[in-house]
C-alpha cells in the first residue's frame, strides 16, 4: 500500500510518497517537480508508480503554486521564471532534510519533472553533480532560447515587456544546460517530448539531444518522441519514467 504524507520542509509544502513498509527505511530518493499552474497533487499518479519501485518520492509545491498560490504577474513569464528559480533554491533544502535523517540509500538521488518541472530538472543538472539520474519530460533544456521565444511572442502581441528583462532574469544563463551540456557528465538523462506540443517547442529538446548524444558526456542520454502528442503525459509514459529511475537508482 502506498503511503502519502504531507508536511513542510521549512516553508516548502511537500508530499512524501512511499510504500507503507518502506517508511523510515533508507531508499533511493526522487524529487519530482510539477508543471506551470499545476501542483504537487497533480503528479501523484507518477509518484505512486515510482513508489511501487521501492523509491521514496518527494513532490514539492513550487513558489506561486499549490499551497503557495499567488496571482500571475502581467509581465509575460515573470512568475514562471520566479517559480523555477525557487525550485532551484530549495532543492538543497529538501536533499539535506533526507540526508540528515540518513534516508537516502547509497546517496542515489533522482530528479524529474513535467514541463516547468522538466526545465527545473535541466537547471539542477548544471549545479548538482550529486544527482544520479534525471528525466526532462516535455520541458526544454535550452532556457535562454525559451526565454527569448516568450519575449518575442509578447512583443508581437504588443504586451509590455521591460527593456531590461534579460538583465532581470540574467540568472537563467548560469543554469542553462544548453550552454554547459558537459555538466551532464555521462549521467543517465531521459527526455520525452511530443511533436505537437504547442507550449514548449519539441525541436528545442530534440536538437539538444542530437547535439549531446554523440559526446562522451551524453552517452547515457535517451530521447523518446511522442509522435503527434501534445503537452500531456499518459500512463504508459509514467510507467517508462518509473522503470527508468528504478533501473538507474537501484
Amino acid at each position: 500500500m502506498v503511503k502519502i504524507n504531507q508536511f513542510l520542509i521549512q516553508d516548502v509544502p511537500i508530499l512524501e510518497v512511499e510504500l507503507e513498509e518502506n517508511i523510515h527505511k533508507p531508499l533511493p530518493l526522487v524529487i519530482f517537480y510539477h508543471g506551470w499552474r499545476s501542483s504537487k497533487e497533480l503528479v501523484l499518479t507518477q509518484a505512486r508508480k515510482l513508489a511501487q519501485k521501492n523509491i521514496r518520492v518527494v513532490l514539492p509545491d513550487a513558489i506561486n503554486h499549490g499551497q503557495r498560490h499567488t496571482d500571475i504577474s502581467s509581465i509575460p513569464s515573470m512568475t514562471f521564471w520566479n517559480s523555477i528559480q525557487g525550485n532551484i533554491a530549495e532543492f538543497s533544502l529538501i536533499r539535506d532534510f533526507y540526508n540528515d535523517k540518513k534516508l537516502i540509500k547509497n546517496q542515489k538521488i533522482g530528479v524529474g519533472g513535467y514541463s516547468m518541472g522538466g526545465m527545473t530538472t535541466g537547471a539542477l543538472m548544471t549545479a548538482h553533480p550529486e544527482i544520479s539520474a534525471a528525466s526532462i519530460i516535455m520541458g526544454t533544456p535550452n532556457l535562454s532560447a525559451y526565454a527569448k521565444l516568450v519575449r518575442e511572442d509578447a512583443k508581437k502581441r504588443n504586451i509590455y515587456v521591460p527593456k531590461d528583462f534579460d538583465l532581470l532574469t540574467s540568472w537563467i544563463r548560469y543554469y542553462d544546460l544548453n550552454l554547459q551540456p558537459e555538466k551532464i557528465n555521462n549521467r543517465p538523462l531521459l527526455f520525452w517530448h511530443g511533436t505537437d506540443d504547442r507550449r514548449i517547442p519539441y525541436q528545442q529538446s530534440r536538437k539538444f539531444f542530437q547535439k549531446i548524444h554523440p559526446e562522451n558526456y551524453g552517452q547515457q542520454t535517451a530521447f523518446i518522441t511522442g509522435y503527434k502528442a501534445g503537452h500531456l503525459v499518459e500512463p504508459r509514459l509514467m510507467d517508462k519514467i518509473a522503470n527508468f529511475f528504478e533501473y538507474y537508482l537501484e
